[in-house]
């Protein structure tokens, strides 16, 4: 069970703090409700080019190498990234670089310059990244299946944006979207690290301090009780009305097809989600999976191919993503789609049902064995969820799934009206590809 506290500031600030025992190590992560799906667009793209500009300078660090050097000298780890939902930074240094962690973070959110040369430089580099996505068939994919599931909406997007609105976007736009989402009440902080100096902190006291008695939450207080401003924007909601079967056939001239095919099923939080992930879990997260072991162990169709979650707080899908033999790719089209057709007729066994299950768990517990990942954990679940589930708990919401939820669930959602099919590759007859489709019952 994880020690944490969740505290909200006057100003709205969340801040969970979670000293661990087993690590000399914290975290710090600053975690803002905002991305592509927030942007206009006209402004596409505007979530990750901040993501980029915050790096380029301060007026405490004046230059990108000044703040490089600044967390280097003391051996951190840190990053950025940026999402449909959220956009988030990390520091992860020694537990004794708090402070300085905490004070980079802050300096690169609320003293960036938006240098115009800066700014004008770093669309160039933006433009090369997107290039490097389209270039590159099994990341460029993803792009193309969002943009058959959500077409022209914010989420149909690319959340690098594209190159037009990148070179549109100006420091004005910037300076704009930064005030508007980046403040205290659309952020979570969350601090996980240690060790403790007493363990006589428990849930019902104080956790806020880290080593050497620290006070990690009277510290970030410091830093943001003069901040007051308020959000100012809420994201477009997603619209669906897919009454058939549709496919995206890109042609490219690749050597390998790269594909997903996937179903519209829930948004993150719908209460039935821990069925999906079992589901998900047994259909190919893993080498021993039904897609994993069929498609490319017993057929020889793909190199890489495996099932994932992408729900978000209005809308989701379950979908797969392989790269298969160009002259086979119909037939690994059919393949996967007989393995959903298997869940939604014949009830999982109780041998795989429970393989999955121990799969999910032992997953999830090495997977919090460092403190960046409990600090993303605590982070991501207080943003959608607003309330955070132990690890055992989500366990238990796994263990409690039944062979008969997993059937129903995919006779609901594994359906005709549901179904798309995006694909690259060097193909001119996207009809061969969607008559696949129309067969699916």
């Amino acid at each position: 069970m994880l020690d944490y506290k969740v505290s909200t500031f006057n100003n709205g600030l969340k801040l969970i703090t979670a000293p661990l025992a087993n690590t000399k190590a914290v975290t710090v992560l600053f975690l803002v409700s905002v991305g592509s799906r927030y942007e206009d667009k006209k402004i596409s793209g505007i979530s990750h080019f901040l993501e980029h500009l915050f790096f380029k300078g301060t007026k405490k660090r004046p230059t990108t190498l000044d703040i490089s050097k600044t967390l280097d000298s003391v051996g951190a780890s840190y990053n950025a990234f940026t999402g449909e939902e959220y956009t988030g930074f990390y520091v992860r240094a020694s537990s004794e670089h708090f402070d300085l962690a905490l004070d980079v973070l802050f300096d690169l959110l609320y003293n960036a310059k938006f240098d115009p040369e800066e700014i004008e430089k770093e669309k160039g580099v933006i433009i090369e990244e997107i290039n490097m996505y389209q270039d590159t068939p099994q990341a460029f994919i993803v792009d193309l299946a969002k943009q058959l599931f959500y077409k022209d909406q914010s989420l149909g997007r690319p959340v690098t944006g594209e190159k037009e609105t990148v070179r549109s976007i100006t420091r004005q736009d910037l300076l704009k979207f930064r005030d508007s989402f980046y403040s205290p009440d659309n952020m979570i902080i969350t601090v996980a690290g240690g060790p403790l100096t007493s363990l006589e902190n428990t849930r019902d006291k104080s956790l806020g301090a880290g080593k050497n008695g620290i006070d990690w939450e009277g510290k970030i207080k410091e830093y943001f009780d003069k901040i007051k401003t308020k959000k100012q924007g809420e994201y477009e909601k997603v619209y669906e009305n897919q009454t058939k079967p549709e496919s995206l056939v890109y042609f490219k001239k690749t050597d390998q097809a790269h594909l997903v095919l996937g179903f519209r099923t829930l948004p993150r939080t719908d209460k039935r989600r821990p069925i999906m992930k079992v589901l998900n879990n047994l259909l190919g997260e893993t080498m021993s999976s039904r897609l994993f072991t069929e498609v490319r162990e017993k057929r020889g169709l793909a190199y890489y191919i495996s099932s994932d979650i992408a729900d978000f707080c209005d809308a989701g899908v379950l979908g797969v993503s392989a790269g298969v033999d160009i002259n086979r790719a119909e037939e690994a089209v059919k393949v996967i789609l007989d393995e959903f057709t298997k869940v939604k007729t014949e009830k999982v066994s109780p041998e795989e049902l429970k393989r999955s299950k121990e799969n999910m768990k032992g997953r999830l517990y090495l997977g919090l064995e460092e403190s960046f990942a409990v600090a993303d954990f605590l982070a991501e679940q207080q943003l959608f969820w607003e309330k955070i589930d132990d690890p055992e708990e989500l366990v238990k919401k796994y263990e409690k799934v039944t062979a008969e939820d997993i059937l129903n669930f995919a006779q609901k959602h594994f359906t005709s009206k549901n179904l798309n099919l995006a694909i690259i590759g060097p193909f001119k007859d996207k009809q061969k590809f969607q008559s696949i489709l129309d067969k699916f019952k």
